[in-house]
């Protein structure tokens, strides 16, 4: 992933030249490492540095990166599943899933640990988003959106904000994916939010008639 060949680059202003060369020229990561090993930036004039760093880059509107809703019509979930064994659905398809969530996402990992006030959390999956660029905090809910959810996640991206995203990238964001959200929950619950928490709904293939009779048989 381009995130982590960049994120070993100690100097913020050779960082920030790579990552342009990077979108302009639409760069592997292999090609990125080859221009690294081949000592691009200090090989290259001051003037053409200063001209890249200037790049004005395409700006990329965050109500059309993430969606309403997200079909995962590619795993099959039992009846009354737990988020963790939702977590372990997708990540068994993350090619898909990253494919579902669209252009320029990649997986940074899943139940990263933070630590606030001595005590851990852990975030269900952390992307990041080559376009924008950014951080992209994911908390994955089987049940109704609940306040206490946005809360939760409004915590989170202060911790990323402060503690964790480089002065080179946009400010971190949250995605909260569940089953059912209520229109008025979302309304007041992200009052003045709206541009750093997104919610969306998931769909997924319902299950056979005989996971459903079961599930029924053991209530």
């Amino acid at each position: 992933m381009h995130y982590l060949v960049l994120i070993k680059i100690e100097n913020d202003k050779k960082r920030v030249f790579y990552q342009n060369k990077i979108l302009i020229n639409s760069w592997s990561i292999r090609e990125l490492k080859k221009q690294i090993s081949a000592n691009l930036y200090e090989n290259t004039s001051p003037k053409e540095i200063e001209n890249t760093l200037k790049t004005t880059l395409p700006t990329v509107a965050l109500e059309e990166i993430f969606k309403d809703a997200y079909n995962f019509n590619f795993i099959e979930l039992p009846v009354k599943p737990d988020e963790k064994v939702f977590e372990d659905h997708l990540i068994n398809d993350i090619i898909l899933f990253l494919k579902e969530m669209g252009e320029d996402f990649s997986l940074l990992g899943r139940q990263v640990p933070i630590k606030i006030d001595s005590q851990t959390h852990h975030i269900d999956l952390v992307l990041y988003h080559r376009g924008i660029p950014c951080i992209v905090l994911v908390d994955l809910k089987t049940d109704k959106l609940d306040s206490r959810d946005i809360g939760q996640m409004n915590k989170y991206i202060g911790y990323y904000r402060k503690n964790k995203q480089y002065s080179h990238e946009k400010d971190t964001i949250g995605l909260i994916i569940c089953q059912y959200a209520g229109r008025e929950e979302i309304i007041y619950a992200l009052d003045g939010l709206e541009e750093k928490i997104f919610i969306a709904q998931y769909k997924v293939k319902l299950p056979s008639d005989d996971t459903i009779r079961k599930a029924i048989k053991d209530l």
